[in-house]
């Protein structure tokens, strides 16, 4: 048996870094694995706090550096994919991983899922089967299970979504959300020492407000995002913490109305990236999230804490008891704010577990992906059924 040994894990952003921590951590340590991390992305953006300086805080090795992002110019989509395919195109002609990790649906994974596929290293995709129809997300994250050999969905449905798309049942083990093995097992920032580590009163409740552009249809705006701060702050005693918008056509626009908008009020800060700890410990003493983010569907549950979403980012997507959903509306938004800390919509939610897992993910992965033989991997069936031609 050809037992899989070297691992590559590929992370282009803080979020999805802190997701796959504890499975880089736990591949690390593995006395039988080998790992190979490949960073890019807004880890090597200045704009975006150069968030490598975590990675190597957190003791990893980096095996390898793609930057394809400008912090002198905006570069496009396209081009960005084009540019990271050439890069990682040449890293593994000269470095063949066993498998390949990559977790989510955005768009820089696609150049790193194909140019694995043609160089017939197996691919291992984390968070597939998921719904996002206001995001060309779903689109990308489709394309990634097509191309992927192991699959880690969150969910049974999302397992089922992916039996659906005709890959093979051996080939899909339900894990559960790789973030929410970290938050069970976390030893949080005692919150006097956070708040005084961020400036934010320590006589203050906060608010966690992420907001991220839409692809598909935007109207996460910069001037909404400033209104809709604003008038929170205006029309509530809450603290509110900014945090950086990701790399997206129109995140960087997003993030310098924040830095302005914070500059300008006692009662807002903007941090662009808080770290997994500092963001789980504010977590933990934050009244609520408000934003489009995925965190606030998948992990502010685990909290106990509500969480707003805002528009269509996120549409299509399960979401725990704790998720009210409103529009890109000022006083849907407003109106959220006070329903959400009532008795009423705490009930509903307070006493439920996460439905996106139990802490034990990243053990799943690991027991599956050493279970394996990483020559059966590449040759796919397709359970399709098909029609003879004469």
């Amino acid at each position: 048996m050809n037992k899989i040994k070297k691992v590559a894990v590929f992370t282009s952003t803080r979020a999805e870094y802190g997701l796959l921590f504890p499975l880089i951590k736990k591949i690390k340590d593995d006395i039988d694995l080998e790992l190979n991390l490949l960073v890019s992305g807004s880890h090597l953006s200045e704009k975006f706090g150069y968030t490598i300086d975590k990675i190597i805080e957190d003791k990893f090795i980096v095996s390898a550096k793609f930057p394809f992002l400008s912090d002198d110019d905006e570069i496009s989509e396209s081009k960005c994919m084009s540019i990271l395919s050439m890069q990682i195109a040449d890293y593994f002609e000269k470095n063949k991983p066993d498998i390949l990790i990559i977790l989510g649906d955005r768009f820089e994974l696609l150049p790193v899922a194909s140019i694995a596929l043609i160089n017939n290293i197996p691919i291992s995709h984390i968070s597939g089967g998921d719904v996002t129809e206001g995001a060309i997300d779903n689109q990308i994250r489709h394309s990634i299970t097509k191309m992927s050999h192991l699959h880690f969905p969150a969910t049974e449905i999302y397992g089922q979504n992916i039996l659906q798309m005709g890959e093979e049942e051996w080939r899909v083990c339900v894990s559960g959300e790789t973030g929410l093995d970290q938050i069970l097992n976390m030893n949080f920032i005692p919150r006097d020492n956070l708040f005084k580590n961020l400036t934010i009163p320590l006589e203050k409740e906060i608010i966690i407000m992420t907001l991220h552009p839409e692809t598909i249809n935007n109207q996460i705006t910069p001037k909404f995002v400033k209104y809709i701060t604003e008038e929170i702050v205006r029309k509530t005693n809450y603290f509110v913490v900014l945090t950086g918008a990701n790399f997206d056509k129109g995140g960087n626009q997003i993030n310098e109305i924040k830095r302005t908008i914070a500059s300008a009020h006692d009662s807002i800060i903007f941090i662009h990236s808080l770290g997994q700890k500092k963001y789980y410990s504010l977590l933990k003493y934050s009244r609520m999230v408000i934003g489009n983010s995925s965190s606030g569907l998948v992990e502010v549950q685990s909290f106990k804490i509500p969480s707003i979403n805002i528009g269509k980012r996120q549409k299509g997507r399960l979401s725990n008891p704790n998720v009210y959903h409103v529009g890109v509306n000022k006083q849907e938004i407003l109106n959220a704010v006070n329903y959400v800390t009532t008795t009423d919509f705490k009930n509903k939610f307070f006493k439920e577990k996460n439905i996106f897992g139990d802490g034990n993910a990243c053990d799943r992965i690991i027991k599956k992906i050493k279970s394996v033989n990483s020559n059966s991997l590449i040759m796919k069936k397709s359970i399709f059924s098909s029609t003879k031609t004469e």
